[in-house]
């Protein structure tokens, strides 16, 4: 099934999820708003397999080159290899990182920088698009030529550029409320690596305090806990619940004084047995 529409619609994070959660196999092109970005203003296109990512690339660069160009500025490929090699990038179905690894044209530790550089650095900072247009095509070509062999599951990159996004403005209307609860989806953290304070938040969320006594109870500004709630809930965490108010327990309901009807059998004016108690002391007194 394809997707398609606007990023002020849903973030890049909601889209991940939805690629992740069905398992999906595509390419998802991200097309910024044009003038808002000048560092990102090239049409974008990410590569999934089975809801991981495998491959970035962007429009301005030369087609099925992008590796080939970056691993000869390295010089770990002459000009004449690059060359004979990109005659061949077309026809290949396996990614190039194992084919070049097969032939001993590139080892695990290129292979590695290439895919840090090429898709973790590069998604990262696609989560500072919040305006533009994105489609997801299930029936869309990979680059196998693009890839290293490498991959990254959509959960992973969007949390790593969720973590390093420094402006939240274009998401602050999708930011869990300070009055609102956080709660697990599941009892088991998955085999995800949260830092520190995602750890603390994901452990407090049990839908009965909300974010603002979270904050305070960690010592952070409310505005950072509903950042990490997002992350969280974005990638399948937790959910945002209204807290519940506190329901007395039966103890405290069958320990509760026994109203006592006065005042001429008028039953809407109650005092409590201790008061009558009190009072019958006083008047005794007084005889």
């Amino acid at each position: 099934m394809s997707l398609a529409g606007y990023l002020s619609e849903y973030s890049l994070a909601e889209i991940f999820h939805f690629v992740q959660e069905g398992n999906k196999t595509g390419v998802l092109s991200i097309e910024p708003e044009r003038g808002l970005m000048r560092s990102l203003s090239d049409a974008y296109n990410i590569s999934f397999q089975a809801g991981r990512i495998m491959s970035v690339t962007h429009e301005s660069g030369a087609e099925h080159q992008g590796l080939l160009k970056m691993m000869q500025q390295r010089r770990w490929l002459s000009a004449e290899q690059t060359t004979g090699l990109a005659t061949q990038v077309g026809l290949l179905r396996q990614p190039l990182g194992i084919y070049l690894k097969a032939r001993n044209l590139a080892n695990t530790e290129q292979l590695t920088l290439l895919f840090n550089s090429q898709v973790v650095a590069t998604t990262c900072k696609l989560f500072e698009i919040h305006h533009g247009r994105f489609n997801f095509n299930p029936q869309a070509s990979l680059t196998y030529g693009e890839m290293t062999g490498l991959s990254l599951t959509a959960q992973e990159a969007a949390l790593l550029g969720l973590r390093m996004l420094k402006d939240w403005s274009g998401l602050s209307a999708k930011l869990p409320a300070p009055e609102f609860a956080l709660q697990r989806l599941s009892s088991k953290l998955p085999n995800l690596r949260l830092d520190s304070q995602e750890f603390q938040v994901w452990n407090l969320a049990l839908g009965e305090i909300s974010i603002a006594k979270i904050a305070a109870q960690l010592g952070l500004e409310i505005e950072k806990v509903q950042q990490i709630g997002f992350r969280l809930s974005s990638i399948g965490l937790i959910q945002e619940v209204s807290v519940e108010p506190p329901q007395p327990s039966i103890d405290k309901l069958m320990a509760a004084p026994t109203p006592v009807g006065v005042g001429g059998g008028n039953s809407s004016v109650a005092v409590s047995a201790s008061f009558l108690s009190s009072l019958m002391g006083f008047l005794k007194k007084k005889g």
